[in-house]
């Protein structure tokens, strides 16, 4: 009995199965009998055979069982992905006469089963050349035989049109078919960071760089973390070029999402990698995002349900979009996502995050060198340093978007931390999943957290109805790197009590308010190099585990003798030894929960503070500066987290003039902010406590649970 059988994206190769023969089809198809095997082959060069069945791909051209990188396997992959005219599968691989003429020139140099790959590379050369192509590298082959193990391919550097009748260009990735004609319901990204692994992107025009991104690529996927990626453009820094929880900054994982019959499309607005045009231009990179959205739902692979993804700025540019409700639109996945620009980003607290946004700008210059800014964010900062209607007018608008949608806030990292929750309050929970997760969010989406957005997305795409999925999940964190996942039915987490931890004279912390006299804690404005900063205050030891999950809080009461202060809140866990419990995933140090507040931006928003969250004006018309020995009063926002402390540990509390704690030895808090103090000649900042002044810091209690540890159930 006969039956039709696909060759993934390969016309004219010829077949032979028992008495059935010929060439693939313009859709790939060829005829088997049922059980017998089937060879390929171009001219007189067998290719390779495989029992017949409905989808043939590269894969199946050696014995089962052969690895995924045999150099047999490798040969063949080689020669025939560099008959490709397209460095995916945007066109498909045509043998026709040219093709065959050209290896009956040169197969005499062809050994198909040599176990050296380098031997192919003359005759191969030799072939393209003829026809006008470029060879495929070793590495490229290595790439596309990945993604072919894993069910699915690449279509690359697609020109996606415009309304002002340019382009942008995106890459397509599709699950291989076994029927052509197999719709998918598809995920959009668009970053400013460049679609290939792990940023950036080749020059099209290059074959030298096309090949040493496509090695990079090969590089990322097959080595640890103690082999750094190399790139023809300037480096991030060890930490990116070494990381290995994301193909690519800002987008999700295509390994984690293609399998499960998704189609994936990853946008390059203007100004980035090789789409041309000047970046960042108002309303631009919103248009192309949308165009792109439109565009995916009318292409013959797609089923007409989309869903937008992405994290960080890949999280941030959905808003605008999803409120345009572009055709096809179904959801979205704003991943540690910001809302507000200004109190979320680049001023929270007040405090300018001005070295993390002047090296956040300098990485995506070296991403995309060929093209200029229309804006330099660095800039414009220093400029606003007020909160004003220009923030306004660059921050997400959440108002009347009732698409569902799935948001994540990252703990302790500050930046990410604040505008899902902003976001969850208002929106209706009926159509909103949150998670607080890790300070290294970035893995998360394609790692720990996809099986979650794969049920969100199943739901919304696929009309899916279970597993159910749980409203909000919260990775609490244990210390040492353990955690374990818990699971909620709303937030602020049900059951939720807030306590207050008095500060005493004697530097210690009550859970009730007692009758002290004044006592003055001074400490310097400028963070020392070695030693302690800052004033530190103590609790009893806990008598029982106790779970943290949601807003903290802190109220001082301050003075200074310079004009202003920032003043820093650090809230550790301490062991029955004395010694800091590292809350960090992999094991470093990192803290229960931070906040801070520039003491001349304290003026609160009566309208817009909760009990648990004080909202601050932050414009220039509260400004106010203090004046020497002012006592005033700053109510510090300090983004949610959630920990479990043991029994028999202390909490110990630090207010520092920065984020960095000098006497802890090893801790490395971002240098993100440029500090009041460092521009200033070295005074002092004052805590008064005791007497009538308040201070306090606020927890928010969560009934305890348990769970698997470093598992999301």
């Amino acid at each position: 009995m006969n039956e039709k059988g696909i060759f993934s994206d390969i016309i004219g190769i010829s077949y032979r199965c028992g008495t059935v023969g010929g060439t693939t089809t313009a859709d790939f198809a060829f005829n088997y009998e049922v059980g017998k095997d089937v060879t390929f082959s171009i001219g007189d060069l067998e290719i390779g055979r495989t029992k017949g069945k409905p989808l043939i791909t590269v894969l199946d051209l050696v014995p089962f069982a052969t690895p995924e990188f045999d150099p047999k396997l490798i040969n063949r992959a080689r020669l025939l992905y560099s008959l490709a005219p397209g460095q995916g599968f945007e066109s498909p691989i045509v043998i026709d006469e040219n093709v065959r003429k050209a290896l009956s020139n040169f197969g005499s140099q062809i050994n198909l089963d040599s176990n050296n790959v380098s031997e192919l590379d003359d005759a191969l050369a030799r072939i393209c050349k003829e026809l006008t192509l470029v060879p495929k590298s070793v590495a490229h082959t290595r790439n596309h035989l990945r993604r072919e193990a894993a069910g699915f391919r690449v279509l690359r550097d697609i020109k996606i049109p415009t309304q002002d009748e340019r382009y942008v260009l995106g890459d397509v990735y599709l699950p291989l078919q076994y029927q052509l004609g197999k719709k998918y319901p598809v995920l959009v990204s668009c970053t400013l960071y460049g679609r290939r692994v792990f940023h950036s992107g080749p020059d099209l025009e290059s074959a030298e760089e096309i090949a040493a991104f496509e090695n990079a690529e090969d590089v990322w996927h097959s080595s640890s973390a103690d082999v750094a990626l190399e790139l023809p453009r300037a480096s991030w820094g060890d930490d990116w070029n070494r990381q290995r929880g994301f193909e690519n900054i800002a987008t999700f994982n295509t390994f984690s999402y293609v399998p499960h019959g998704y189609a994936m499309l990853k946008i390059d607005p203007r100004g980035v990698p090789q789409t041309p045009g000047d970046r960042g231009v108002p309303g631009e990179i919103i248009g192309d995002f949308y165009n792109a959205v439109e565009w995916a739902a009318a292409q013959n692979w797609s089923d007409g349900n989309i869903a937008l993804v992405g994290s960080s700025y890949g999280a941030n540019t959905q808003w605008a979009v999803a409120s345009l409700r572009p055709k096809g639109l179904k959801c979205f996945v704003p991943y540690a996502t910001d809302l507000d620009t200004y109190r979320d980003a680049v001023y929270p607290g007040g405090i300018p995050t001005s070295r993390y946004i002047a090296d956040w700008f300098s990485r995506v210059q070296k991403s995309s060198p060929k093209w200029k800014d229309h804006l330099n964010l660095a800039e414009f900062m220093v400029k606003h340093p007020f909160y004003e209607p220009l923030w306004e007018m660059v921050s997400a608008k959440v108002d009347q978007l009732e698409l569902p949608c799935f948001l994540a806030a990252a703990q302790i990292f500050i930046i990410h931390g604040r505008g899902a929750f902003e976001a969850w309050r208002a929106r209706s929970a009926e159509n909103t999943h949150l998670q607080l997760v890790d300070c290294n969010y970035y893995p998360w989406p394609s790692r720990e957290a996809s099986g979650k957005i794969l049920q969100f997305l199943n739901h919304h795409l696929k009309g899916s109805e279970y597993p159910k999925l749980e409203t909000v999940g919260i990775q609490m964190r244990l210390g040492w790197g353990k955690w374990y996942w818990r699971k909620e039915s709303n937030w602020p987490v049900p059951g939720t009590h807030y306590k207050k931890w008095h500060f005493g004279s004697d530097g210690k912390l009550f859970l009730d308010k007692r009758k002290m006299s004044e006592t003055q804690f001074t400490y310097s404005s400028k963070t020392p190099t070695t030693g302690k900063s800052g004033v530190s205050f103590h609790s009893a030891p806990f008598d029982e585990d106790i779970e943290f999950a949601g807003h903290f809080a802190a109220v001082l009461s301050v003075s200074a003798s310079a004009k202003d202060a920032d003043v820093v809140i650090t809230l550790w866990a301490v062991t029955e030894e004395g010694n800091i419990v590292p809350y960090g995933s992999v094991n470093q140090l990192e803290p229960v929960a931070k906040g801070f507040l520039r003491a001349s931006h304290r003026k609160l928003d009566p309208a817009k503070t909760l009990p648990e969250r004080p909202w601050h004006t932050h414009t220039k018309e509260d400004n106010t500066l203090l004046c020497a020995g002012e006592v005033v009063n700053l109510e510090i926002e300090i983004f949610p987290a959630a920990v479990r402390i043991q029994k028999g540990w202390k909490l110990r509390l630090d207010v520092t003039p920065s984020e960095a704690q000098p006497e802890i030895i090893g801790y490395k808090p971002p240098e993100m902010r440029e500090w009041y103090g460092e521009g200033q000649d070295e005074g002092t900042n004052t805590v008064h406590v005791g007497g009538s002044w308040t201070n306090y810091i606020s927890c928010p209690v969560v009934p305890a649970k348990d769970g698997y540890p470093n598992i999301v159930m």
